[in-house]
Parts: structure tokens; C-alpha cells; sequence
């Protein structure tokens, strides 16, 4: 049975959600895995944490709603590097927010859990597409790895498919729905609602942020593209090298010449090259996909993405749970494929 360590960094839905599963799931990933994941803190904006025992975790009434914002019970005079320090080595678990322009704080983070002889699996991602010479650099030096499936479309095995499934294959193009938000966005235009209309929906089933900007202007699915990428293909993309354009205040006139022309609308990231050798190219933007695509029928919160191959031909995955749930999900995948043989 090997100890594993892990701190989490952040406490909103994502970071909740890994607590629950992390405390449902212990005793399976000893059986199956021989893997005993202590966490050890908890730290957010309040303070940090501290977890003397994996029981304290795992018993039932521990953590009831009030407790968890109990603010006697977060401790503010220390810090994530004297965690990092305390329990030497494990996996830093990263759900803080993603922020597209600093990388804040997912980036210090990420510096400092490597520094420290960490592992992180992380769900944001600011620092991957910003600063990734930087972090791989930096990760190899130290003899780690930096997993983001959740920051890669969580749910939908998209880094996993493409690194294990796919290898010793040639990857030619990559292609991918990996926005639920404007994804269900233009399913229900394509059923009659206008833009407007459809946001505000969204809004109101919690699939829509109430600022959806980095949604709607296509960042977040640029962001995951760069990430699938950047892993599965090794390169060095970041954030200022794409192509960009989003969904923001398209009208029911696109939608019906699509309809006309028997195409169907869609969000769309791609990954090519123009030629063999070339630098690999990421664009985001509304394409107008033949119905027999591998993707075209992928609607509502779904996302997808299509491989396509020398010797495999197209590979489609979809699917995936778009909640909090799914994130928390793909971090514990991750910390699992570090230290299972």
C-alpha cells in the first residue's frame, strides 16, 4: 500500500466536489489501486485546513455544511508552503479560478509545488496556457508531472485517448467541441430561441456564468485545445499564438442558413498543421459542419473531440459530465495514472 499525500488548493464547487469523491471513493482506490490518498489541508482564501487523520475526513459527521465555513477551524498564520514543507512530497491539487490574463494563482502554485518536489493535478487553466515552456520546463527538471485532464474538457478523456490510445499513431488534425455552455447555447438556437434568449436560459440553469465572456468569445475552448495540444503533441502553444472568435450576439440568420445549406453550427477548436513539419496551428471559431461529421451531433451541454490519424483513421470521444462532479472525477484520474504502475 503506498501513502500518497495531497493537498487541495481551493474551495468552491470543483474543490468541494474532489473533497466528497476523495472521501467516497478512499477505501476503493486501496482495493484497486493500493493507493491510500490522505489529504492532509484544505486551503482557500479563509485560511488553511488541517487534517490530522484520514479518519477525521472520512467520518460522517465531519464537515456538516456549517462546519465547513466554520472560520475558527481556518488558520490563517500558515501557509501552503509550510504544508508542502510538513509532508514533503504528494500531489498538489489545483481547482482555484482560471484566469486567461495572469494565470493567478494557479501559476505561483504550480512554481511552488514543483519546487517543492510536488506533483500537481490541476483543473485550472491560466498558467497552462500562458506560461507552458515554462511549467514543462521546469517540470521535467524536477522529475514530476503536471496532470489537467480536468482543465482539458474534465469529464471527456481527451489528453488520455489521444497520449494512450492513440500511440504510436501519426496525429494529423485535431478537432473539438469542448464548450457545454455555447454548445447548448446553439442547440437551442438551432431549435428557435435567439442569442439573447438563450444566454439567459443558460443563465438561470446554472449552465452560464453570469459574466459568460470567456465562454462566449470562444476562450475557454481555445484554452482546452491548447492544453489537449501542448500534451498530446508535445508543442509549445500558448494563448497568444490562436486564432480566436466566439459566439457573442450571432443572430437567428446564421442559424437559418445553415438550416438551409443542411449544415449544422457549432463552436469549433482545431488543431493542424499546414503542412508536414510546420508548427502546429490552433483556430477557434463557428464552422458549419456536414451532418455526417463525428461531432455534428453532439448538442447540448456535451462536448466531444475527433482524432484523426495515418493508421487509425478518425478516433471521436464524447460524453463527459459538464459539473463540478466531472472535474473532481478527472483530478482523481489524474492522481491515480501518476502512481499506478
Amino acid at each position: 500500500m503506498e501513502k500518497i499525500n495531497i493537498i487541495l488548493v481551493g474551495f468552491g464547487h470543483v474543490g468541494r466536489a474532489f473533497f466528497e469523491l476523495l472521501k467516497t471513493t478512499y477505501d476503493a482506490c486501496q482495493f484497486r489501486y493500493g493507493l491510500q490518498l490522505e489529504l492532509r489541508g484544505i486551503a482557500r482564501q479563509k485560511g488553511i485546513m488541517l487534517l490530522s487523520s484520514t479518519q477525521k475526513v472520512l467520518s460522517p459527521s465531519y464537515f456538516s455544511e456549517g462546519e465547513l465555513d466554520n472560520l475558527d477551524d481556518w488558520i490563517k498564520e500558515i501557509t501552503i508552503s509550510d504544508l508542502l514543507n510538513e509532508f514533503n512530497q504528494g500531489v498538489l491539487v489545483d481547482c482555484t479560478p482560471s484566469n486567461l490574463t495572469s494565470g493567478e494563482p494557479g501559476l505561483s502554485l504550480i512554481r511552488l509545488a514543483l519546487e517543492k518536489g510536488w506533483h500537481v493535478a490541476t483543473a485550472s487553466k491560466g498558467a497552462l496556457v500562458l506560461k507552458p515552456d515554462e511549467l514543462k520546463d521546469l517540470a521535467k527538471e524536477k522529475g514530476l508531472v503536471i496532470k489537467a485532464s480536468a482543465a482539458a474538457a474534465a469529464a471527456l478523456p481527451t489528453i488520455d485517448v489521444g497520449q494512450r490510445a492513440l500511440a504510436g499513431t501519426e496525429i494529423m488534425t485535431m478537432e473539438g467541441i469542448l464548450n457545454g455552455t455555447t454548445n447548448y447555447i446553439l442547440t437551442r438556437m438551432a431549435g428557435g430561441l435567439d442569442f439573447n434568449q438563450a444566454l439567459k436560459e443558460a443563465q438561470e440553469k446554472g449552465i452560464a456564468e453570469p459574466d459568460p465572456s470567456i465562454d462566449i468569445d470562444g476562450w475557454d475552448t481555445a484554452a482546452k485545445m491548447i492544453i489537449i495540444a501542448n500534451e498530446v503533441l508535445d508543442s509549445r502553444i500558448k494563448l497568444s499564438d490562436v486564432q480566436v472568435r466566439g459566439i457573442r450576439g450571432i443572430n437567428r440568420d446564421i442559424m437559418e442558413k445553415a438550416n438551409s445549406l443542411n449544415k449544422i453550427l457549432k463552436l469549433f477548436g482545431k488543431c493542424y498543421q499546414e503542412k508536414a513539419g510546420s508548427p502546429w496551428k490552433i483556430e477557434v471559431g463557428l464552422a458549419l459542419l456536414e451532418r455526417h461529421h463525428p461531432l455534428a451531433m453532439i448538442n447540448g451541454t456535451s462536448k466531444g473531440i475527433v482524432f484523426y490519424t495515418d493508421t487509425m483513421g478518425w478516433i471521436a470521444v464524447s460524453g463527459g459530465q459538464s459539473n463540478p462532479k466531472g472535474a473532481a472525477a478527472a483530478l482523481l484520474k489524474d492522481i491515480i495514472s501518476i502512481y499506478r504502475p
